[in-house]
């Protein structure tokens, strides 16, 4: 096995030997809102692992060169330099008059925006879900976990 490769678990099975530091699949529910945008942001390598191991499922990965961070599920994907990254924030506005918002993004030390993970209108199915992704992506990218709260769409 190269040095950089590792075995991926996921639910105690092997999944198989990749060349990423972390490959993990966060399970989402089919009828969650919130998803990645429609952007294909991922590197070849991780595009071709995704293809060969976990079609439709919901993938955090970090590089094996710590260098890159992101998420991939199908034909969407992000992608962020990880030296630019300083938290994964999860917020949400609650429907008043308007429908509301939910989404996670990850930011730079200032609040900038690098790239929103998952978001969609206000649904407390796509809240559970991001509430349940939101540690674990802090976890896996090795940032902050930020919560922010937007009041009421009125």
């Amino acid at each position: 096995m190269r040095r950089d490769a590792q075995k991926v678990r996921v639910h105690g099975r092997i999944l198989g030997i990749i060349a990423m530091k972390e490959w993990i699949e966060i399970e989402r529910p089919v009828d969650v809102e919130a998803d990645l945008s429609l952007k294909d942001q991922a590197p070849p390598e991780v595009r071709d692992e995704y293809d060969r191991s976990r079609k439709n499922s919901f993938i955090a990965w970090v590089s094996s060169d710590s260098k890159l961070i992101g998420c991939i599920k199908n034909n969407r994907s992000i992608s962020v330099d990880l030296s630019l990254a300083a938290a994964v924030v999860l917020y949400e506005m609650e429907p008043a008059k308007g429908s509301g918002y939910v989404g996670l993004d990850i930011t730079t030390k200032n609040g900038e925006c690098l790239a929103v993970v998952a978001s969609s209108r206000y649904s407390k199915k796509s809240l559970q879900w991001l509430k349940h992704a939101h540690p674990i992506l802090a976890k896996v990218f090795q940032l902050e976990e930020r919560y922010e709260y937007h009041g009421k769409d009125a």
